[in-house]
Formats: structure tokens, C-alpha cells, sequence
């Protein structure tokens, strides 16, 4: 294993259901923490990476939260495969304890895959209703909703809830404008992308993309 080391004996593979899996799995510590993020999406997850970055090209120190999101998630048996990466996900076993974790073959932060005999492990942190815990936030972003959530809303309303889930990725609406004031009052907000859209889930996608056909009548 990559720089904690870890009892190959203590890992079992797991045999629980892809919604029993689904969650935040947690690595590392301090400044090189990060989530791996699964999300149940019809038969298998969508995965994103969650981590963060200092940066001073803001014209300010700043810590960026940044996302890499997979969509097209291939699973088999209790392992998965996201982009040109792979993991496991098993149970920890220590002593009568047992936890849910995730072994990854492979380095997603650093872009790169691990030499046999070693692998990175991230115990589960919490469930997904905990990770987005705010509804105005992440509304279109756990589940896709039917027409009838958006038809009474009026186009205002549509338009903040499309925008909430871009904001949330840290895009950069045109300065002054009604979505940079909306959304610079909020503490959760920061703006440091031009571009979101790789960050889009498929559950995102389809939710927007209902939105916009009310958004447009």
C-alpha cells in the first residue's frame, strides 16, 4: 500500500449491493485529503473525485475545491472502473470491527496508476443525503426529477435552481450581472471557473435538461 501500510489479511471483498456501496469514501489527511464520491445512477454510480488546491492566480490565496467527475462508471462484481482508473470496494475487518472502505489501483489526484502490490484505501465517511445536506444546493443533484417538480416554478425560479448547480462547481457568471449578485451573497459560493461542464453528472444533465424545456415555454 501507498505510504500508510495496511494488512492485505484485513481486507475481505465486499458483498453488499452498489446502493449499500454508494457514499463518500475518505483518503489521506491534512492538505492531501480527499473524497471519492459514489452516487447510484439507474444500474451503476457515478463517480466524483473531490478534492482540493491552493491557489494565488486569483489575485488572493485561495483554496479551490475542485471536481473531476466520471459518468460512465463499469462495474463488475465488487469492482469498478472510472476513466483510465480502477478499485475494489471491500471491508476492513480489525479485531470484531468491520468497515466499509475502498482500495483504488489507481492515483486519480495525480493522474496515474499504482505498481503491483500497492493501492491507496479510503474508509467510508458518510452517506450521500449527509455529503449534499443542503437542499437548496444540491436539489438536482441526488435524483431526477419528474416534469411536474419544475411546471409550477416560475422562469426566475428555474433559472436560480439551473444556475445553483453550476455555482456549486464554482463557475463565473458574468460580473454584475443577476446570478453573480444572487450567488456572491452566499458563503458557499466561489467563483474561479469559466467552464463547469465536465463537472456535470448524468443526474445533473437530465435535471437541466427538463429544466430548460419549462425554462423556454
Amino acid at each position: 500500500m501507498t505510504e500508510e501500510k495496511f494488512n492485505s489479511k484485513n481486507f475481505t471483498k465486499s458483498t453488499k449491493t452498489l446502493k449499500e456501496n454508494a457514499g463518500v469514501y475518505h483518503f489521506g489527511e491534512s492538505e492531501g485529503e480527499w473524497d471519492l464520491v459514489f452516487l447510484p445512477y439507474k444500474d451503476s454510480l457515478v463517480i466524483q473525485v473531490r478534492n482540493g488546491t491552493w491557489a494565488e492566480d486569483l489575485g488572493y490565496e485561495a483554496w479551490l475545491r475542485k471536481c473531476q467527475t466520471f459518468n460512465n462508471v463499469k462495474i463488475k462484481d465488487s469492482k469498478f472502473y472510472f476513466g483510465n482508473y480502477s478499485g475494489q470496494f471491500v471491508e476492513y475487518n480489525e479485531g470484531q470491527t468491520k468497515t466499509k472502505a475502498v482500495i483504488l489501483f489507481s492515483d486519480p489526484i495525480l493522474s496515474r496508476n499504482y505498481k503491483k502490490d500497492s493501492a491507496q484505501v479510503g474508509f467510508y465517511l458518510t452517506t450521500i443525503d449527509t455529503f449534499f445536506d443542503s437542499k437548496e444546493r444540491y436539489e438536482l443533484s441526488l435524483e431526477i426529477k419528474p416534469e411536474s417538480y419544475f411546471a409550477n416554478k416560475t422562469k426566475q425560479e428555474l433559472k436560480i435552481l439551473r444556475n445553483t448547480v453550476y455555482a456549486n462547481y464554482g463557475l463565473i457568471f458574468q460580473k454584475d450581472g443577476d446570478m453573480d449578485k444572487h450567488f456572491s451573497k452566499k458563503e458557499w459560493y466561489q467563483a474561479w471557473q469559466k467552464d463547469v461542464s465536465t463537472c456535470l453528472t448524468e443526474i445533473e444533465k437530465r435535471n437541466i435538461t427538463t429544466l430548460k424545456k419549462f425554462e423556454h415555454q
